[in-house]
C-alpha cells in the first residue's frame, strides 16, 4: 500500500484469478457468456409508490452520510486541490438513479467506503474509476448468465483482506478530530450507534446531530465554559 509504480490491487486481482483457476472455478462460469442487451421499459406506477416507500426513503439517511457528505469530505481530504460539492455528487447520484431504472438497474451510489478502497489499493485518478466502469459495463453486456458465476468465483478471502484494509483506512481518518474534544465524540457515538442498533444509521445520524448542535449551542451560549486570564 502507498507504492504508486505498483498498486497492490493488480497483485491482490492477480492472486484471485489464479486462486480460482487452480480451485477449477473458472470453466463453471464460461459457458454462460454471451451478448445480453437489456431494453428500455418503463416502470409502473406501482413500482415507483412501491420503490419511493421501501428503498428511497428508510435509505435517506445513508445516502446523505456515505454517499454525499462522507464521500464529500473524503474527496476533499484525499484531493484538496480538487473542489468536490455535495451538490456535484448529489446531481451525478440522483442520475444515475433516475436512468438506471429504464434498464433494469439496481440502486447504485458512489460511497465513501468505496473511494476509500480504490485510493488505498492504488487508484488516484478518474481513470481508474473509468476502466473500472468499462468492466463492469462489459461484464453486464458481454457476461450473459456467466455474471453471477464470475462474481462468485473470487475468493472471499482475497475479498475479504481488501474490505479490512479498507475499513482501516476508514477509521484512519479520525485520527484529526482525536485531540477535538467535540468532534470525536460525535463520530464515536455515530459510528457506534450505526452498527450495534436496529434502523442504526438513522439513529446515529439523528444522535450525532443532536449532540453537534448540543455542542455548537454550548459554544454560542453567553454562559458558556469560563475563560480564565
Amino acid at each position: 500500500i502507498g507504492n504508486r509504480k505498483y498498486p497492490p490491487a493488480i497483485l491482490l486481482v492477480l492472486v484471485g484469478i489464479v486462486y480460482a483457476m487452480v480451485n477449477n472455478r473458472v470453466p463453471s462460469a464460461i459457458p454462460g457468456f454471451g451478448y445480453v442487451l437489456n431494453v428500455i421499459s418503463l416502470p409502473k406506477g406501482s413500482d415507483i409508490i412501491a420503490g419511493f416507500f421501501l428503498l428511497a426513503l428508510p435509505q435517506i439517511p445513508l445516502s446523505l452520510g456515505n454517499s454525499i457528505y462522507a464521500t464529500e469530505k473524503l474527496g476533499n481530504d484525499y484531493f484538496p486541490d480538487r473542489r468536490i460539492t455535495s451538490r456535484k455528487i448529489g446531481f451525478t447520484y440522483s442520475m444515475m438513479n433516475i436512468i438506471n431504472p429504464f434498464f433494469g438497474g439496481l440502486p447504485v451510489c458512489h460511497g465513501s467506503g468505496g473511494m476509500a478502497g480504490h485510493y488505498s489499493f492504488g487508484a488516484r485518478t478518474g481513470g481508474s474509476v473509468l476502466i473500472y466502469g468499462l468492466i463492469m459495463l462489459s461484464a453486464g453486456i458481454f457476461g450473459g448468465s456467466s455474471v453471477t458465476g464470475m462474481a462468485a468465483m473470487f475468493p472471499k478471502p482475497v475479498l475479504g483482506a481488501i474490505l479490512f484494509f479498507e475499513a482501516i483506512s476508514l477509521m484512519a481518518l479520525i485520527r484529526g478530530h482525536v485531540k477535538d474534544n467535540d468532534s470525536l465524540p460525535v463520530i464515536l457515538l455515530t459510528g457506534i450507534l450505526a452498527a450495534t442498533v436496529p434502523y442504526g444509521y438513522i439513529a446515529g445520524m439523528a444522535a450525532g446531530m443532536m449532540l453537534h448542535y448540543y455542542f455548537k449551542s454550548r459554544k454560542l451560549s453567553p454562559a458558556g465554559p469560563m475563560v480564565t486570564k
